[in-house]
Parts: C-alpha cells; sequence; structure tokens
C-alpha cells in the first residue's frame, strides 16, 4: 500500500511540475507567434494529430488559420504550413530558412548510433544524396535498367499470381517493390536473403509512424530491432562488394557504385504497351513514354491517398509567413492534404477522375505535390515512376481482377495502408 501511495504521490508531483513547467513556457511565448495550441504537458497534441492527421490539420485551419498554425508533439515546438503558397514557400526557401529534419523516432531507425549520440543537427548538404547517387536516379541512368526491372516483374508474376484466384495485391505490390530495390540498389539475387530484407523493411514500415516507446511489445520496439537487423545485413552486403572490387569483379548496382566512390560503410547504410511487344520481348524507354494514361492513373490514386502525408523541416533562422514569425529551432510540418482532396483546387475531390492529370487540363502550382517540391523533391520520383508502370504494364496485360472488398478501410496516419491488404479475385487474360 505504501508503494502505491508513493507512486501516485510522484504522479501527481511530476504532472504538476509538467503544468506549471509548460503554463510558464507558454506565457513567455512571443505575441507574434502563429495561432494554435500546445495540447497536454509533454505529449503535446500528438495523440489528435496520430487519430487523424487530416482532419487534425482541416480543423485547426478553420479554427487558427488557413495558413499556418502551431502545435506541439512531444514537447516539440511546430508549425504547420498549409496550402499551395505555403508549399511553394516552403520549397523555395530551402536553406535559406529551413534545413532536413528527422523526428527522434526517425532517427532512431534510419542513422547511426554515433549521429544519434551528437548534438550536432544534419545540414541539408549532409542530407543530400551524393552526386554520382543522384544521377543514377534520372531517367537517363535508369533507362538502363527498364528491361531488368521488367524482366523480374515478370518473373514474380508468374512465381506468386499464376495459378491464383485470389491474392492480396497490397502485400504482393510491397513485396515486390522491395524485391526491386534489393537487385536494383543492392545487387541481391537470392531469394531468402530478399525475402528476409523486406520482412524487416514491413515492420519498420509499420513501427516508424507509432508512438516512438521502445517498450517490449509495441510497434515501435519490433521496428528498431529490424532496423539493427537491416543494419547488420547491409553491413556483410557491403563487406562483399567491397570484396568484390578488390577482386576485380564488380556487379552493376548502386552500392557497389558507392563503394567504387570511396563511400564509408555509414554513409552508404544511410542513404541507402501490351500489344506492340513481342511474347517475350522486355520494356523499353519508348514504352514507358507511351504510358501516359497509365501515369494519370497513378497519380490521381496519389492525390486520392498520399503514399506519404508529408515531411518536417526545422527553422534554422527567424522566419516570418502569413503576417506571424516562426523562431529559429521550431519545426515546420507540410502535408499533402491540405491541397490534394480539396475542392478549391480539385473539382470533387473525392471522385476517381484520372482524366484531370490528363494533357490540357492544368492544375494550380503547388496543388499536387505526392513527391514534394524544390530541391528536396524525392530524388526516388522517375524510379518510382518506372517500377509503378512496369508493375501496371504487366499486371494488366496477364490478369482481370475485381477486388473482394470495395468498402475496405484504409488504416494508418502517416503511410496509409488497407486493413485486408486489399484481397483481389484474379481472372487470367488469355487473349
Amino acid at each position: 500500500m505504501e508503494a502505491f501511495s508513493l507512486a501516485i504521490a510522484f504522479l501527481v508531483i511530476f504532472v504538476t511540475i509538467s503544468f506549471f513547467a509548460f503554463r510558464n513556457a507558454s506565457s513567455s511565448v512571443d505575441s507574434n507567434l502563429p495561432p494554435g495550441g500546445s495540447g497536454w504537458p509533454i505529449v503535446g497534441e500528438t495523440m489528435d494529430f496520430m487519430v487523424n492527421p487530416e482532419k487534425f490539420v482541416s480543423d485547426r485551419m478553420k479554427k487558427h488559420s488557413p495558413d499556418i498554425f502551431r502545435t506541439n508533439f512531444f514537447g516539440e515546438k511546430i508549425v504547420i504550413i498549409c496550402g499551395p503558397n505555403g508549399h511553394k514557400f516552403l520549397f523555395s526557401n530551402e536553406d535559406k530558412h529551413f534545413t532536413a529534419y528527422l523526428p527522434k523516432a526517425m532517427q532512431k531507425l534510419f542513422l547511426s548510433t554515433q549521429v544519434q549520440n551528437s548534438d550536432k543537427v544534419l545540414s541539408n548538404d549532409e542530407m543530400k544524396l551524393p552526386r554520382f547517387l543522384a544521377f543514377f536516379l534520372k531517367p537517363e541512368a535508369l533507362v538502363n535498367y527498364v528491361a531488368g526491372m521488367d524482366s523480374i516483374i515478370q518473373k514474380q508474376l508468374k512465381t506468386h499470381l499464376e495459378g491464383k484466384t485470389e491474392v492480396k495485391m497490397y502485400t504482393f505490390s510491397r513485396s515486390i517493390t522491395l524485391t526491386l530495390a534489393c537487385r536494383f540498389f543492392l545487387g541481391l539475387e537470392n531469394p531468402e536473403r530478399i525475402a528476409k530484407l523486406v520482412g524487416q523493411f514491413d515492420k519498420v514500415t509499420h513501427g516508424v509512424h507509432n508512438l516512438p516507446l521502445n517498450i517490449p511489445g509495441t510497434a515501435f520496439h519490433y521496428a528498431v530491432r529490424a532496423a539493427g537487423v537491416i543494419r547488420k545485413e547491409l553491413t556483410d552486403v557491403i563487406a562483399e562488394k567491397r570484396a568484390r572490387v578488390a577482386s576485380g569483379t564488380p556487379t552493376q548496382d548502386v552500392c557497389t557504385s558507392m563503394v567504387v566512390e570511396g563511400m564509408s560503410d555509414e554513409e552508404i547504410k544511410q542513404l541507402e504497351i501490351s500489344k506492340s511487344k513481342q511474347a517475350e520481348e522486355l520494356l523499353c524507354w519508348g514504352d514507358m513514354q507511351k504510358m501516359k494514361y497509365s501515369w494519370a492513373v497513378v497519380c490521381e490514386s496519389m492525390r486520392l491517398i498520399p503514399p506519404v502525408l508529408g515531411t518536417f523541416r526545422e527553422a534554422i533562422t527567424d522566419f516570418s509567413y502569413g503576417g506571424f514569425t516562426v523562431p529559429k529551432g521550431w519545426k515546420v510540418f507540410w502535408t499533402v492534404n491540405t491541397t490534394q482532396r480539396n475542392p478549391e483546387y480539385f473539382r470533387e475531390p473525392y471522385k476517381f477522375d484520372p482524366s484531370r492529370f490528363m494533357e490540357g487540363d492544368r492544375m494550380p502550382l503547388y496543388t499536387f505535390v505526392p513527391f514534394g517540391g524544390g530541391p528536396r523533391m524525392c530524388p526516388g520520383k522517375e524510379y518510382a515512376r518506372f517500377v509503378i508502370l512496369a508493375f501496371i504494364h504487366n499486371l494488366v496485360k496477364k490478369f482481370k481482377w475485381e477486388v473482394v472488398d470495395p468498402n475496405e478501410k484504409v488504416l494508418g496516419s502517416m503511410m496509409p495502408y488497407p486493413e485486408k491488404g486489399l484481397p483481389v479475385r484474379l481472372h487470367p487474360r488469355y487473349d
């Protein structure tokens, strides 16, 4: 009983101290800060945001400002910049007002222990890809890999879909995406080794946007352990690449190129049209350029359900926006949901209509930004486009399908996913 009483007393004291500390911090806030709230002591408004990010943002845009508002996630002072003008301001002021920022949970998963334990803030230059690696992800370099990607996708479809009447398409598409990444970036071909990495990546993806509580049984704890397994596997792969380079038998993949360029192990791990073709003929660059409607379908899918909700930045200087001032050191979050499903910019925003992305149907600038924008636009945009189009081409060529549950729920806040894995019924095409 005494122990219980002590625990209650400690909890009361902790909450009281947190409350007054929080209140005192709030009372000294500059009067020109953006409007908003700070939520509960310690956790801020984190829980409200994670339950429904879109509602969280839209409610506060209506309550505080349609341009910018402040909030607090786990003690971090944050402003959320909204709308196409906000996107333009952010993308146009990289290096001037903003630097790259990873939340502590992501640092724990993706950065080396040395970086995590240091007080140094990673600069934009340190977060950018090396020039030669950025070149690997440009169309003029990716063109050399189109046929190889196509061949791998065809083999995966044959192995995992042919002869099946029903398959979880989300699960399969994730697997094939990571398989291609393992082949293209790491040069891995061993199916068992790839399957091991795919399983670990799934755990990391699931845990990265959950509460960062590294306690046994939590999704984040499993993600931390999985990240350790991935780092160990990458260390082994890098050692193998170094040995092959030294022996004069390098493979053609991004990891080998990093080794040749003399990058350290830590740097490498951190960066880590059917009828016109003959039966066995693989896709080429020209085929990819013809798939305009397929890409319009993909864009409309990303508009409705963006693969990533948004990203963080850190203010490297005081800056003004929307009539308010944000101090240096505050974190900045931008999100696609303030524009991509907004009726102000997209007619019938919840209707699936790929035609809006066809030529001639112009949309306001900075309203469709699934890959970000400016100098920090996702460097893998073209790689993703190639992989997605090659996958769709082969799937449509070989199968017709119907969704088992058209009303399946989409879960996940920062990275959405279908609740049941998107099961579909497959019907082979024989013509």
